[in-house]
């Protein structure tokens, strides 16, 4: 059985083996955000402005966050990963189904996320759009040649 909790000061190293994984969803440039996202809100009141989670048996399974935009006036949802030979477990749905419900409880109804939409990374695209997402937005290149940017909205109520 699976959990999912609130991520503690020793996770962050066993979640950046976890992308480091995963390298066309998170390249070196997206994983080296992280820590200082992990650090600022682990020193804020937890569940306010963000919130980031582990989805745990023995040992760290997956992680996914959320983190309020101002200038968007919606959470986004950050860091959804699973460990590679841990997929297709439900391990993601049930992350992104916890985030939403945090979400929901925060007064928010619709949520944000973005990912790579790079050659290779297809199966992220298909995954979100399987469980509700729909993409709205499209911008090549955005971090680098080759390395596309895909927004995508869920409403969350």
């Amino acid at each position: 059985m699976v959990n999912i909790r609130p991520l503690v000061i020793s996770d962050p190293p066993f979640v950046k083996s976890i992308m480091a994984e995963h390298t066309l969803q998170f390249p070196y440039f997206i994983i080296e955000q992280y820590p200082a996202r992990w650090r600022e809100c682990l020193e804020s009141a937890e569940g306010t402005k963000c919130g980031y989670y582990v989805a745990h048996t023995e040992i760290i399974l997956g992680h996914g966050g959320y983190m309020y935009r101002d200038e968007l006036g919606l959470y986004e949802l950050i860091g959804i990963v699973v460990k590679k030979d841990c997929r297709r477990r439900g391990i993601g749905v049930s992350m992104i189904g916890t985030l939403c419900s945090k979400v929901r409880e925060l007064g928010g109804s619709k949520v944000i996320l973005y990912t790579l939409g790079h050659i290779g990374n297809e199966d992220t695209l298909t995954f979100y759009h399987r469980i509700g997402f729909e993409d709205v937005k499209h911008e090549p290149d955005y971090f680098m040649p080759g390395y596309h940017r895909v927004t995508f909205t869920k409403d969350v109520v």
